[in-house]
């Protein structure tokens, strides 16, 4: 019987973010200085508005220079009997886990919007894997690409408890949601 085994991205702080967020800023106000007796006012503030953009942008986004995160060199697989981060490896037995699922990339759910029902789409991150081994603990944001990921995650965590891991799950749409939500997506499309 084949082993259930899921590798992901993970996400790891930009270092270099905060940097180039401050040095876009000081650089903004270092011209606005220099040309602010050349330029009228009105111009100043509406140029001001215009490079403020890309750090809105940049917050709202999912990958720009300035975000505080990065996608990790190293992979993180998870299977019945270890999760690997690169190419450290921790045997689940020895370890308590707390996984915060969020959903995977391309799940499109709707939320009451004004009275309307509005569909939302999620990018696969902000789901978070929480471990403590030999007392030490270890955090990982991770991406789920697609709907089989997701199923394999959700394998996987029935696997560990039953093996009798410590094992807390916390989900921010449930599975049979999710399951729904997708079949819903998937299903095939009436011919008039």
């Amino acid at each position: 019987m084949q082993e259930t085994v899921l590798s992901t991205l993970i996400y790891k702080y930009n270092p270099y973010a905060r940097f180039l967020v401050v040095l876009y800023i000081v650089s903004m106000l270092v011209l606005c200085l220099f040309i602010c007796d050349i330029i009228p006012l009105y111009i100043m503030w509406t140029a001001l508005c215009i490079w403020a953009i890309p750090l809105v942008y940049a917050g709202i986004s999912k990958k720009t220079v300035f975000n505080f995160r990065c996608i990790d060199s190293r992979l993180l697989t998870l299977s019945p009997s270890a999760i690997k981060v690169g190419k450290e490896r921790y045997p689940v037995k020895d370890t308590s886990i707390e996984l915060h699922i969020n959903a995977y990339d391309g799940f499109v759910y709707r939320i009451r919007k004004e009275g309307l029902l509005t569909p939302q789409t999620t990018h696969g991150n902000n789901n978070m894997l929480l471990f403590t081994y030999k007392g030490v603990t270890y955090d990982n944001e991770f991406h789920l690409s697609n709907y089989g990921s997701y199923t394999t995650l959700y394998k996987l965590v029935g696997q560990w408890q039953a093996a009798g891991v410590r094992i807390t799950v916390k989900e921010n749409f449930t599975r049979e949601f999710v399951t729904r939500q997708y079949e819903k997506m998937n299903r095939p499309k009436r011919k008039y």
